[in-house]
């Protein structure tokens, strides 16, 4: 008989969400692909006259072709992996400030709203899914803010009096209900 209590817990899958990595998936195969095309038009150049020079000198002190370039496609391909790795990594670093720029304004609005402000929008629009995160608490924003204007309103024209004692007290307790939706 096994004991469950002393096995570890099972490990957990965490998925990104997909509206997140497209865009920086994007990113990164144009990096990659113009990383690409600069190298074959350099590498393309410097064959054509290196194969050009040992045609025209003979290549007999070599091998191979590869060994007339071999040098030059190290330096190359030297070259591409750096400067594909310094691209990437100068995306992965304007990933990382965006998101924590879109994080940073979706939490300010939402110790905002817990301070009672409900009128300002979150500004996240630096990443699509955080953009949408901002654009649904902007929307719960409004939608509180329009109730408790309602409220307000209500209230005021409870407040004014002139109204029977019975419809009075059926009007406020059909506000103290709406005031309820709002803050349980």
């Amino acid at each position: 008989m096994k004991n469950h209590a002393l096995q570890p817990p099972p490990a957990r899958i965490r998925y990104v969400n997909p509206r997140f990595q497209g865009p920086a998936v994007l990113a990164f195969a144009a990096i990659i692909a113009i990383g690409g095309a600069i190298f074959w038009k350099l590498v393309d150049v410097e064959f054509q006259r290196v194969f050009r020079q040992a045609a025209i000198r003979g290549h007999y002190t070599f091998d191979s072709a590869y060994g007339i370039i071999r040098d030059l496609l190290a330096w190359r391909l030297a070259g591409l992996f750096a400067g594909v790795f310094l691209a990437g990594s100068i995306l992965v670093l304007l990933i990382v400030a965006a998101a924590r720029r879109g994080i940073g304004k979706a939490v300010d609005s939402l110790r905002a709203s817990a301070d009672g402000d409900l009128s300002t929008p979150t500004g996240t629009r630096h990443i699509g899914e955080f953009g949408r995160f901002g654009g649904k608490i902007d929307a719960a924003r409004s939608d509180t803010l329009a109730s408790v204007m309602a409220i307000r309103i209500e209230a005021a024209a409870l407040a004014a009096g002139g109204i029977p004692p019975a419809e009075f007290r059926l009007r406020w307790d059909e506000l103290k209900q709406r005031i309820r939706t709002i803050a349980p």
